[in-house]
């Protein structure tokens, strides 16, 4: 099922989004000898919160959007990383992007792309947010966009995130 940030059940209509939850005999029951973490991630009638952002649609298909942790909540509605990721990467100049979450005043959040350059190439700001606003609204769109030589990777090769966010805790607005 998908729950709203009160817990309750969104409509099965593939446009509502909220947090996967799910049940079962092969789900885990609890994290071993860690009380804490299992209040948190277990409900008391064995639904599991999963940590992704998804939709499910009227023939029980579902559509995972993003983590929780890394969609950007924006003025009351959410922002996914991922989306704006992907459609970054559509961007010739770009080798790689990342889009986190950085603090608004008015807002609460708003997007920061970080992008890495193809080789002899140079992504520009306006030229990328151009590019986005062919594919979102405009509120959905980065405040800015930075170019670095690298994003920081973990072993596995996943981006980090969570690098990403010290890094720039501290980065204003540009709008």
């Amino acid at each position: 099922k998908i729950v709203d940030n009160q817990g309750r059940a969104l409509p099965h209509d593939g446009e509502a989004v909220g947090e996967l939850l799910v049940r079962g005999p092969w789900i885990v029951s609890g994290y071993f000898e860690n009380r804490e973490a299992t209040a948190a991630a277990v409900e008391p009638d064995g639904w599991f919160h999963t940590g992704d952002v998804a939709a499910i649609d009227a023939d029980g298909y579902v559509r995972i959007a993003d983590r929780r942790k890394d969609v950007i909540k924006s003025g009351g509605e959410w922002i996914s990383s991922i989306d704006l990721e992907n459609a970054a990467m559509a961007c010739p100049d770009v080798a790689e992007a990342a889009v986190i979450a950085i603090p608004h005043p008015r807002w609460g959040e708003r997007p920061l792309l970080i992008v890495t350059p193809r080789p002899d190439r140079r992504p520009g700001r306006d030229a990328l947010l151009a590019l986005l606003a062919e594919h979102f609204p405009r509120w959905m769109l980065p405040d800015d966009v930075v170019v670095i030589d690298e994003l920081p990777h973990t072993a596995t090769g996943k981006v980090m995130k969570t690098r990403l966010r010290e890094l720039y805790a501290d980065r204003k607005t540009a709008s």
